[in-house]
């Protein structure tokens, strides 16, 4: 454990603080901060892999030589940025079990009343060695390297670590980088760690975990466990502008990596991975194949997520139900069928298309269908104007015209086609969406269904989309979006998420109603 005076000996006093002004602490940060950014680089991360993944560490086993060694290169790396030691006795080493020993430093924070909270960034620098049954997929007796499992993520740690220590001012909360040992003989290290924390593990906030990050394809980076806490994805996106990596927010959450122990012990806990490959666990997994410039951009959107988290005022809060939810869940079908509204109250056989007409199977008693003496059988031609042949085009023309329209409806025995008045129920919909919300993302709103020809269909959105923003500002949970896209002027400018990335969606409402503009 550390006093409060050696956590605080980096720490820039906060009276120093007084001698500029807010224009220029803002300057300084941006270019400190972009100096930092660039700092990381693929020479350096080639460089760490190579090292760390070379025949000479004869496959990094923990206890073994080659893991003492890699140990030894990670403790003077840290020292020679002038991080705090953070393992027993003083030492940057945290030594357990079979002559294993995770590796640890600290950057303390700067204010005063975070400084004491801790964002735990973290990798194992093991592997298997020479391999054995258990844990190679062959041939063992030869030396298991392991340049993405887990060098990769060592080196983006040791990148990340320099990034940080250059800032002439840390972020608020300090930072603990772990580099786990005995990852690969059941999460030994960060087990080890959690049950004898050498900082208070009471005041860690989260936990962001790299393993495998070295084979970025197409883009794609996946991220578990943003479940385990409230705002994580809206945090990571917010991140990602730059590097705009395209980010698969996987439900999946198992024991596979050192994220799981801090979950257990209720701390919000990440897992970055760029995905399992054919040379996983074999001799194969070699430097020459490590995507260095894709490592790179990983560790650039970890620096803006971890400075962030770090200097946010406040920390996503922990989810314990994280570790129950697929997206196989018949719950979550339920969420993800689409809350419209009830304005007609008339259903159909969604599977039926005809060339003329849509069909109606029931009339919901009560409803703006009964009022106007719709009935079961009857065949919806065309709809305010709109010409039907299915369902959609019938859902779409009900949730998107004004309260009163024309129905023209073929019905069974009669040769002249019918042309009754509908009341409909409730507000169209101004945009033509329909959306949901989720706890473990506070702030957003999800589109469950976007009406076919709506203006949102016109300015290109899609069915999951993410709305963060509206005309810049941000909401506290849907009824404040749904005030403020009813009642703010268009255009409305929309701060929309897919699949990580953000982009800025302008929706041009129709002056006239949505009946007479298809």
């Amino acid at each position: 454990m550390y006093t409060s005076a050696e956590l605080s000996r980096r720490i820039v006093p906060a009276v120093l603080l007084l001698f500029f002004s807010v224009v220029v602490q803002a300057a300084e940060k941006s270019s400190a901060y972009t100096a930092a950014l660039e700092s990381i680089s693929v020479e350096q991360l080639k460089g760490h892999v190579g090292y760390l993944a070379d025949d000479e560490l004869e496959g990094r086993e923990a206890g073994c030589r080659g893991s003492r060694t890699a140990g030894v290169y990670l403790r003077d790396r840290l020292k020679e940025l002038e991080l705090q030691s953070a393992g027993t006795d003083g030492t940057f080493f945290q030594p357990f079990g079979q002559n294993f020993r995770n590796v640890l430093a600290l950057l303390p924070g700067s204010d005063e009343k975070l400084k004491d909270q801790f964002v735990v960034v973290s990798a194992h620098y093991d592997h298997v060695g020479y391999g054995t049954q258990r844990n190679s997929r062959g041939p063992i007796g030869q030396i298991h390297n392991g340049a993405d499992d887990n060098a990769s993520g060592t080196a983006a740690l040791l990148e990340l670590a320099e990034a940080l220590s250059m800032l002439p001012v840390s972020p608020r909360r300090s930072i603990l980088f772990a580099f786990w040992d005995a990852e690969e003989k059941g999460l030994l290290g960060s087990k080890h760690w959690v049950a004898r924390p050498t900082i208070p593990i009471e005041n860690v906030v989260a936990d962001i975990n790299l393993d495998m990050i070295g084979r970025l394809r197409n883009e794609q980076l996946k991220i578990f466990g943003t479940r385990t806490g409230y705002g994580w994805r809206r945090l990571i996106c917010f991140q990602n502008t730059e590097e705009a990596l395209k980010l698969d927010f996987d439900w999946t959450f198992k024991p596979n990596s050192d994220h799981y122990p801090f979950f257990k012990r209720n701390i919000p806990a990440l897992l970055l991975h760029t995905g399992l490959h054919d040379q996983y666990h074999s001799p194969r997994d070699d430097a020459n194949l490590i995507n260095n410039p894709g490592i790179r951009r990983v560790s650039r959107l970890l620096f803006g997520m971890v400075y962030e988290l770090a200097d946010a005022e406040q920390t996503p809060g922990f989810r314990k139900t994280a570790s129950h939810e697929t997206k196989t869940g018949t719950w979550l079908l339920a969420l993800l069928t689409p809350r419209l509204p009830r304005r007609l109250g008339a259903h159909w056989d969604p599977k039926e298309s005809a060339a003329e007409g849509l069909r109606l199977t029931h009339i919901d008693a009560g409803s703006a269908a009964e009022d106007a003496k719709l009935k079961p059988g009857d065949r919806i031609v065309e709809f305010a104007g709109r010409k039907i042949h299915g369902g959609e085009e019938l859902r779409t023309a009900v949730l998107g015209t004004e309260n009163s329209a024309k129905a023209i409806v073929r019905r069974a025995g009669q040769n002249e086609l019918l042309t009754v008045t509908v009341h409909l129920a409730g507000k169209p919909l101004r945009m033509g969406i329909a959306w949901r919300i989720d706890d473990a993302e506070p702030g957003t709103v999800i589109l469950t269904y976007v009406a076919p020809g709506s203006p949102a269909d016109r300015a290109g959105l899609h069915a999951g989309d993410r709305i963060y923003q509206v005309a810049g500002k941000d909401f506290s949970d849907d009824r404040q979006f749904a005030g403020m896209i009813e009642t703010l002027p268009e255009p409305l400018k929309l701060l929309v998420e897919r699949d990580g990335r953000l982009r800025t969606v302008v929706i041009h409402i129709e002056t006239e109603p949505l009946d007479r503009a298809a």
